[in-house]
């Protein structure tokens, strides 16, 4: 046995406070527990007697005695006490905690040869959801030696701690000045890692340019530098020069091969070697205009055009028929004299008709009339002898009377035929 020394629980222990008394016996005070509960929560109990504070003799040892079912039982040393010995600390182990229920353990005193029980203190132990087989239900019995045994084990890992915080520090200290850089310098150093995969993403779109083979562009093995570059050299290994005429042409190169080519000066274009026909042919490529007219001959067709005109039945200032609102009337006629490729035209004006409507040419088209003013044009291919018709339809306002109209022009010019 050893003497009660003076303890503090550790910042991490879960304290629960009692008291007991040595004389008076009241209701137990509850310490609520869960089932494998251990080491952390650590007991505070208040020593009285006859309900005043207790102080713990130097010489004195105190133990908790606790019985479990089964005959099994703990029978532990406190961990020490206060520097006013009124109060002792009790380790909740795990041989207080395997069985659920409610338990009734005291604090037992020795003194000089002597022993005095406290009031009980209630343990009451919750069941755990979660049971653990792998814990034994046994009798416990610790000594003070154990609890040294283990202080020094703590003391030791402290001391473990701390020698490593030590060499932490050395090792601050001898690379204070490579901190400091990298203090000052964090944020480039966070960019580091962004700036190398920029730079890489860079070099890769640089090959891609040079020499393609990245998969980055679509199209980039038949578009970057060297593939141009070599392109480029074909075309200059295959020019063959300048020469007056063709016979000068074949009679330097009578054969060739694919990819060669000259400049040809009678013609002004490029001959290319083809080697599915075996001959020099010239690229420039030439439109057929025989079947065309020249600018003399079209000249000669418009001249003549211009002087022919069809029959023209009504007078420029008369006109037929009536024009009824809303309804139609033809105000004019005339008469194609024969098969040909024809230019219509009409026009005419009625300042004393008011109104609005559409006026137009057989299988010409029309135009919108307003007030009677309107002036269309139209091409039309004849087979023979064609009557045209002018009509006036939609009309709305006033009505149109041939009798009334100031003045008409419907005449037709052969163009061709």
């Amino acid at each position: 046995m050893s003497k009660v020394m003076i303890y503090s629980p550790p910042s991490t222990a879960q304290i629960k406070r009692c008291s007991v008394d040595f004389d008076l016996r009241r209701e137990p005070p509850k310490i609520y527990l869960v089932q494998y509960d251990k080491t952390l929560p650590v007991v505070e109990v208040a020593l009285n007697k006859g309900g005043t504070a207790y102080q713990l003799p130097e010489d004195a040892e105190v133990n908790i005695r606790m019985g479990k079912r089964n005959k099994l039982a703990v029978y532990n040393p406190v961990l020490g006490c206060n520097e006013d010995r009124d109060r002792v600390y009790v380790e909740i182990t795990t041989q207080m905690t395997t069985q659920e229920g409610v338990f009734d353990p005291i604090l037992e005193l020795l003194v000089g040869g002597g022993i005095a029980g406290t009031s009980p203190i209630q343990f009451i132990v919750q069941r755990n959801p979660v049971q653990d087989d792998a814990v034994e239900d046994e009798t416990e019995r610790k000594t003070i030696a154990e609890y040294a045994r283990q202080a020094s084990e703590s003391a030791s890992a402290a001391a473990k701690s701390a020698e490593d915080a030590g060499e932490s520090v050395r090792v601050v200290q001898e690379n204070e000045e490579s901190i400091k850089f990298i203090q000052d310098n964090i944020e480039d150093i966070r960019q580091a890692k962004q700036n190398a995969s920029e730079a890489a993403d860079s070099a890769t779109l640089s090959q891609s340019w040079a020499v393609g083979g990245t998969g980055t562009r679509e199209g980039e093995d038949t578009d970057n530098a060297k593939y141009w570059c070599a392109e480029a050299q074909k075309v200059a290994q295959g020019a063959l020069g300048w020469y007056e005429n063709e016979s000068a042409l074949r009679s330097a190169h009578p054969t060739g091969q694919d990819g060669q080519w000259a400049l040809v000066g009678d013609t002004d274009t490029i001959w290319t070697w083809d080697s599915d026909a075996s001959d020099w042919i010239n690229t420039a490529t030439r439109i057929d205009l025989s079947n065309y007219y020249t600018k003399a001959q079209t000249d000669a067709q418009i001249k003549t055009a211009m002087s022919n005109t069809g029959t023209l039945v009504y007078g420029s200032s008369v006109t037929t028929g009536t024009v009824n609102n809303g309804g139609v009337g033809t105000i004019g006629t005339l008469k194609i004299p024969s098969a040909g490729v024809w230019m219509v035209a009409a026009s005419g004006w009625k300042p004393d008709a008011i109104g609005k409507g559409i006026v137009s040419i057989d299988n010409i088209g029309g135009c919108s009339l307003s007030e009677y003013q309107f002036c269309l044009a139209g091409v039309i291919q004849c087979s023979g002898v064609t009557t045209m018709n002018l009509n006036v339809t939609n009309w709305s306002g006033n009505t149109v009377n041939g009798q009334q109209s100031a003045g008409l022009i419907f005449r037709a010019v052969k163009i061709s035929g």
